[in-house]
């Protein structure tokens, strides 16, 4: 029968703790995490010269929700959703390729002449998703997430808020 003394048991106690402690180490040690790889390219498609005036340049917001469920689904084993905000900043001006400009040089005056209706000259996007729900059986693909990106930004927007600030821009002159 094996017989261990007070000191015996003690060694070999902090011999496990030892032991122990340095598997804990090991596995939370870098050997054990995900491998997490990040890259991006940036191509330069097209650089052009514009001649463009943003005069008024407006932050709006709207929620979009898509859903696709089924009336039999009881437990929600085929329904999807997705609840996303897009925020957008439009900005409204003039672009000087269609406005007719006299210079005076002995005066030192620039004369815009017949200025053109404000138009919407760009409109940045950024969307935030508040809910992505997915059944047990029905999942989105990628090809479903573009399609509710792309129909989330060209929703209405921009065109039916935009319009009213143009009356502002017509009477500075």
């Amino acid at each position: 029968m094996l017989r261990f003394t007070i000191k015996q048991l003690i060694f070999l106690c902090i011999l496990f703790l030892g032991l122990c402690a340095g598997m804990w180490y090991f596995m939370k040690s870098h050997w054990f995490e995900a491998q997490k790889a990040e890259s991006t390219t940036l191509v330069l498609e097209k650089i052009k010269t514009v001649t463009k005036l943003i005069s008024v340049e407006g932050q709006f917001s709207e929620l979009y929700n898509y859903k696709e469920s089924y009336d039999y689904d009881f437990f929600n084993l085929f329904s999807k959703k997705i609840i996303l905000r897009v925020t957008a900043k439009v900005s409204v001006g003039y672009d000087f390729e269609k406005v007719n400009i006299t210079i005076d040089s002995l005066t030192k005056t620039i004369t815009l002449n017949e200025l053109p209706e404000p138009e919407i000259l760009s409109i940045d996007h950024n969307l935030d998703y508040y809910d992505i729900s997915e059944g047990t059986f029905n999942k989105f693909t990628t090809e479903e997430y573009n399609m509710i990106n792309k129909k989330a930004k060209i929703s209405s927007l921009p065109k039916r808020k935009i319009r009213p600030c143009w009356p502002l821009l017509r009477n500075k002159k």
